[in-house]
């Protein structure tokens, strides 16, 4: 009788302290707050017909977030942070005489998603096709400057400039 006894105690514990881990773990996945995620750092490459984006996820001290470090984990199982709660703003200048011209594309990445680079660092790829930045007849080089602002409902705006970023194929 006595071990009858002390298999319903210990259960009549374990049972509230698992029942408390699980809601921890619904509330901490259903918040959609990325632990320690404090801005971003954009990178760009031109291709033929469109411009790259990679879009890494930072901590409060620069550095990339990594895949494991949040009980929310984009990108991965049941605690996907889906690419669709993420609000993209992106805005292209020309370039004349060294200084930011003309806004030649305003609007939002293309085909935003998850991936992965270097390892488990958190990254978004996207991309904008080239027919969608206009021309500008005024500008005397390739280059231009970029604005990427991204944010979640919960976190950001996060922006970041990248200078100096090829944006065109030719010099008029």
């Amino acid at each position: 009788m006595n071990v009858a006894f002390l298999k319903h105690k210990t259960a009549g514990q374990i049972l509230p302290w698992f029942a408390l881990i699980c809601l921890t773990a619904i509330i901490g996945c259903e918040t959609g707050v990325i632990d320690n995620f404090a801005g971003i750092k954009g990178e760009a490459l031109f291709r033929f017909d469109r411009i790259d984006f990679d879009i890494f996820l930072l901590n409060e001290n620069g550095r990339p977030l990594i895949q494991t470090g949040s009980i929310l984990t984009p990108g991965i199982g049941v605690s996907t942070l889906s690419e669709s709660k993420f609000t993209t703003r992106v805005q292209i200048y020309s370039m004349q005489n060294g200084a930011k011209s003309k806004k030649v594309y305003d609007g939002r990445l293309i085909d935003l998603r998850w991936g992965a680079v270097g390892g488990n660092r958190r990254v978004l790829f996207a991309y904008i096709p080239h027919r969608l930045i206009e021309d500008d007849e005024q500008r005397d080089t390739e280059m231009g400057v970029i604005v990427i602002t991204l944010e979640t409902e919960k976190q950001g705006p996060f922006t970041d400039t990248l200078e100096d970023t090829r944006i065109y194929s030719h010099i008029p």
